[in-house]
């Protein structure tokens, strides 16, 4: 073996100048896969908390048929007490109820259809940093005060800023017309299109009064100590508490079409990794079956020697492996580097685009950071040497297959 290697890396270096125009090349392929993937998770991870952490939550309990139906009556009695028990549930960091209704809410000269969503304030900072996304005034105060925060573009609309009032009219659970006034506490940026178009937020109680649900709620947002353990909380949850009137979901099952999107992650990631990887194996291939060509006469003495068919296999497999060595060593180098920058500073495009960029209906951050993950490197290095080595097996069964008479006529 030893004998492989260092005939192997002699060989790799007669030719310096293109076995370093090939291993940089396969380098930068490396180093642009990391920082291509550190990039793509960071958004990911971005994406998932906004919709999975911020909207959907880790686990939903809810009426089993309101999702579809989206009826006010639909809802989980005994409010307060099953969300202390949730609470004290082992593995739960937080539970938030929350209640939703469509209303029409207006001024004195304009109105427009509205989603208001009750919550309780101390719960819901828990979940996510909601007093964050409050772009002017402030967030709901911690106790029922005929508060309202509105989405910045629904502001825009009604024309309205904090501390102005807003009139609510819908019709209450119970059938009767329900009715009040709101003061505009403050405009919140979700990263919901939707939600900042058309959301409203209250406190919990406000909400329950004007809809007449007294301690009924239409669903209990969960966010668990263990967010790679959701499903196996879930099937404990579902089995200590789950009944005709109470279903426990993930969630993915909640929303199926949220989870295909985070999904997305793998699939570009094997994109990427397919078409760099893609060239790089091309360049492995020129160089070895060159390095065959130049050679034939000298593989053919050995072959004349009596070396065997597979040491002649081994010896261009040893290269390419070499080869893919240098080049994953230049890269991981070379990506290190960038995906520090992605990591630490990220991607600013706020220049043209000041308030953010929608995907698929979730407003991002303009400025976007990388996140690392010693596993995709991995995969990375890993690609490399296995793309080096199938590149290099065409040309390592033609020095095998070389005739050592014809190949000492070769020119």
């Amino acid at each position: 073996m030893s004998f492989l290697l260092t005939m192997a890396w002699r060989n790799l270096w007669r030719h310096r100048r293109r076995s370093l125009i090939t291993a940089f090349a396969m380098a930068v392929g490396v180093a642009l896969c990391m920082a291509s993937l550190a990039f793509q998770d960071g958004m990911f991870d971005l994406l998932f908390r906004v919709m999975v952490e911020q909207q959907l939550g880790h686990v939903q309990v809810h009426h089993p048929e309101y999702p579809g139906k989206r009826a006010l009556q639909d809802t989980l009695h005994q409010a307060d007490a099953l969300v202390a028990d949730l609470e004290h549930t082992p593995g739960t960091t937080v539970a938030a109820p929350r209640v939703q209704g469509f209303a029409l809410v207006g001024t004195e000269t304009r109105s427009t259809g509205v989603l208001l969503v009750g919550l309780d304030p101390a719960r819901e900072l828990q979940v996510f940093p909601a007093d964050e996304r409050i772009k002017v005034g402030r967030f709901l105060g911690p106790d029922p005060a005929g508060e309202v925060v509105l989405g910045i573009k629904l502001a825009e609309e009604l024309a309205v800023k904090p501390g102005d009032e807003v009139v609510a009219v819908t019709q209450a659970a119970d059938g009767s017309l329900g009715n009040a006034l709101y003061t505009v506490v403050g405009l919140a940026s979700t990263g919901s299109t939707q939600l900042d178009r058309g959301g409203a937020w209250m406190h919990l109680r406000d909400l329950q009064s004007l809809l007449v649900l007294d301690d009924e709620v239409h669903g209990v947002t969960i966010i668990t100590d263990d967010p790679d353990a959701i499903g196996e909380y879930a099937d404990q949850l579902r089995a200590r508490i789950g009944t005709d009137s109470v279903e426990v979901e993930t969630w993915w099952q909640a929303s199926p079409q949220s989870a295909d999107l985070v999904g997305m992650r793998d699939l570009s990631a094997g994109i990427v990794l397919g078409i760099v990887f893609g060239a790089a194996g091309f360049g492995i291939l020129n160089t070895m079956m060159m390095s065959v060509f130049e050679r034939t006469r000298e593989l053919g003495v050995l072959k004349a020697l009596g070396m065997r068919p597979s040491w002649m296999v081994g010896l261009v497999l040893v290269e390419s492996v070499l080869l893919a060595g240098l080049s994953g060593v230049i890269g991981v180098t070379l990506g290190g580097a960038l995906d520090w920058y992605l990591v630490h500073t990220g991607l600013d495009f706020s220049a043209s685009l000041e308030d953010g960029f929608s995907f698929s209906g979730v407003v991002m951050e303009p400025i976007v950071k990388g996140a690392f993950r010693a596993g995709a490197v991995v995969k990375i290095v890993t690609a490399l040497f296995v793309v080096s080595v199938l590149a290099s097996l065409w040309p390592a069964l033609r020095a095998a297959r070389l005739e050592p008479v014809a190949s000492l006529r070769a020119d």
